[in-house]
């Protein structure tokens, strides 16, 4: 028995203290710039929701189980966890550019084909194991790659934010709480199946518009500023629209109050502790970062924006920076918006009607700014033009723009004009 757990011991050690090892000799063998280092980070720092994620699906499926501890969250061993997130995550990065991606999967692949049958009883597989190892490297290893491949070419801004918003999306709703959690010897999965109706409620109603308004920030980093919300891998101009119109400090605000909103489901009196975090956080790293180095760079756009829009608090009326031009194709269908926008739109924003085009599938609203980087289309257009007017409209309309919702809206209107069509279509066939 003793020698059993001397083994388990061992392999725990070896499993933590061998990728740590590799990467560090490997980030002193391959030479890295800023860029590269912070793809590196980049994988690693996806790993470890992802991994999280992946071993509560593999518990509940069968396809594996931890001998867990004291030391574990959510059954997953602490020291397991993070050797994984270094082997599967720098290490994978930093190999990668020395050896074909290809061969380092299939080695990947190969090694814990290899050892993880014979690490029990610290990992204890089931029949289908094999299935948990594929989908473990389709949605965990490979989007790895993939975000540190496209963050060192600085390619594909929005794809990359979208790994972000799913990576801090895993932290704020599972890796922080769980631990924190853990940290108290309670469980996070029961403690929320076990929360009260009026906690969920009073949580969603925080959290939920919290996440998507941090999501939207994100998002206009990404197709306004062509960066990020990592500070090692920023937007290259200042970004003035979308919810920085409003606050300047959007994401930070939100993730505290999703913050909050958990430690209210949770109950959690250690869990206060993370939207405190959050607070500090951006008191002083995030402003520093920001008068350091987005305010030396781009001096002027910097201090007219922060004349006009703070931090912590939002405007009653959005800062436009811009004049625009919201041109519907006819007064037809759109006719009752048009009016609306004309009665309440902010200034900043002219109404035209475009030539009326023939087409009963589809007239398109076109947005047109003096921010060439604003132009929009369709559904993007309106949601544009929402943002305005300030305040909820506002939040519709950066909803409208998120990737998904904006295809699903553009989706129904396309079907709403074709279903009228086939009914035209029907009725003159029959007579």
């Amino acid at each position: 028995m003793a020698d059993a757990e001397h083994i388990v011991a061992a392999a725990r050690v070896a499993l933590l203290l061998g990728p740590a090892v590799a990467t560090m000799l490997l980030l002193i063998v391959v030479r890295s710039t800023p860029r590269q280092a912070t793809a590196a980070m980049l994988a690693g720092l996806w790993q470890l929701p992802a991994l999280l994620l992946l071993n509560l699906v593999a518990q509940r499926l069968g396809w594996w189980r931890f001998q867990a501890d004291d030391a574990s969250v959510l059954g997953l061993p602490i020291d397991l966890w993070i050797g994984w997130a270094l082997w599967w995550g720098p290490l994978a990065v930093l190999l990668s550019r020395k050896l074909p991606t290809l061969l380092i999967l299939t080695a990947m692949v190969i090694a814990d084909i290899v050892f993880m049958p014979r690490l029990a009883p610290l990992v204890v597989l089931g029949e289908y194991w094999w299935i948990g190892e594929i989908v473990a490297v389709l949605l965990v290893l490979v989007p790895a790659l993939v975000l540190a491949r496209l963050t060192e070419a600085d390619r594909h801004p929005v794809l990359r934010t979208c790994f972000h918003a799913l990576a801090w999306g895993g932290y704020m709703l599972l890796v922080l709480p769980a631990c924190v959690l853990a940290w108290e010897g309670r469980d996070y999965i029961g403690t929320l199946t076990n929360a009260s109706p009026l906690r969920w409620t009073i949580a969603l109603i925080i959290g939920l518009p919290s996440l998507l308004i941090g999501w939207a920030a994100a998002h206009e980093f990404a197709l306004v500023g062509r960066g990020t919300p990592v500070p090692y891998d920023p937007p290259k101009r200042v970004v003035t629209s979308g919810p920085y119109a409003s606050i300047a400090n959007p994401m930070q605000l939100t993730s505290a109050l999703v913050m909050a909103a958990l430690a209210i489901l949770t109950a959690s009196a250690a869990a206060w502790l993370l939207p405190a975090m959050f607070l500090i956080f951006d008191s002083v790293f995030a402003s520093w970062y920001n008068r350091v180095h987005i305010a030396l760079a781009m001096p002027e756009d910097w201090a007219r924006y922060r004349a006009e829009v703070r931090d912590w608090r939002f405007r009653a009326r959005p800062y436009i920076s811009r004049t625009a031009t919201l041109r519907f194709p006819d007064s037809g269908r759109d006719s009752r918006a048009l009016a609306w926008l004309m009665r309440h739109v902010a200034d900043g924003l002219k109404i035209e009607m475009a030539p009326s085009r023939p087409s009963v599938l589809r007239q398109r609203i076109v947005y047109v700014s003096s921010d060439p980087d604003l132009d929009a289309v369709g559904i993007a257009a309106f949601g544009r033009a929402l943002e305005h007017l300030g305040g909820i409209p506002a939040f519709i309309g950066w909803m409208m723009r998120l990737p998904g919702a904006n295809h699903l809206v553009e989706l129904v209107t396309f079907l709403v004009p074709l279903r009228r069509l086939n009914t035209r279509l029907a009725l003159w066939s029959r007579s």
